[in-house]
């Protein structure tokens, strides 16, 4: 374990959408029951601000961008993942609350390059953090040559929007392989739900969590047994996240945080507490 590493949660408000995006095909019908139904439900988002010894506040994810709730998305995605937040339940009113800034933040680590995990790279232009991205680097190629293939492009590929790749005032590191980002925090590479995702490995005194992003997003799908996503770009990609993933828990004796798991994001404390 390394000493005095802890971390909050930051909620961004939720999203609704039809369960089967997230559990393929959830309720099947049958010989003895043709009809089949469908269930539209709320999942949070949120990210995940670390203070470490070293290198001070590192953000994993950073929430949607202002805007985002409202006419930002084009109509169809409104319609089949509307988003809901207040102003305040954004990234830079979220880190306010805790007596901090943009300008506070030493390194980002943006999972993958989809709306409700990157907008929040918005408030970072021209601050410390916004030229100390960490990003997967097939994920970035992915999305960048989706939304920008042609002048029309604007939103694509599922979750990518072309306006998060051209935020002004940002580098981005490109990631390809498992690395230690500091002592006690590791970035793990994952994949499935896009073509790369950074997982996150932090270890607190108390207790080794692991962030494994949407490359399993909610406990349903991570099982025993695995349960494919709705949503997945490579089933294959998926099944190798699982198998690492369960490796890492065994090694660690950890413990997962679930990115859009409502019941599971419940029973967990957010901040101002921290876990340490």
């Amino acid at each position: 374990m390394s000493e005095n590493i802890r971390f909050t949660l930051l909620s961004h408000g939720y999203i609704e959408n039809d369960l089967a995006w997230n559990l393929a095909v959830p309720f099947p019908a049958s010989k003895s029951n043709r009809e089949t139904k469908s269930r539209f439900i709320q999942l949070p988002s949120f990210s995940v601000l670390i203070e470490h010894p070293e290198i001070g506040y590192v953000l994993y994810d950073t929430g949607s961008c202002p805007g985002d709730e409202a006419d930002r998305r084009p109509p169809e995605t409104r319609e089949l993942f509307p988003f809901y937040a207040g102003r305040e339940e954004f990234l830079d009113r979220r880190l306010a609350e805790l007596g901090l800034s943009p300008d506070d933040i030493s390194v980002i680590v943006v999972s993958h390059m989809h709306w409700d995990h990157s907008g929040g790279l918005s408030f970072f232009s021209g601050t410390r953090a916004g030229q100390n991205i960490y990003v997967h680097k097939k994920d970035f190629m992915y999305g960048l040559t989706e939304t920008h293939r042609t002048s029309s492009v604007v939103y694509a590929g599922g979750g990518y929007f072309r306006d998060n790749f051209e935020f002004e005032g940002l580098s981005y590191h490109l990631i390809e392989e498992d690395q230690e980002l500091a002592k006690g925090l590791r970035l793990i590479t994952l994949e499935g739900h896009t073509p790369g995702i950074l997982g996150l490995v932090a270890e607190l005194d108390s207790q080794t969590y692991i962030f494994p992003s949407d490359a399993v997003s909610m406990r349903k799908n991570y099982g025993p047994p695995a349960v494919f996503p709705g949503i997945v770009y490579d089933t294959l990609g998926f099944r190798r996240s699982i198998a690492k993933l369960n490796l890492l828990e065994k090694k660690y004796g950890a413990e997962f945080i679930f990115p859009h798991d409502p019941e599971q994001f419940a029973s967990l404390k957010k901040a101002p507490y921290f876990y340490e």
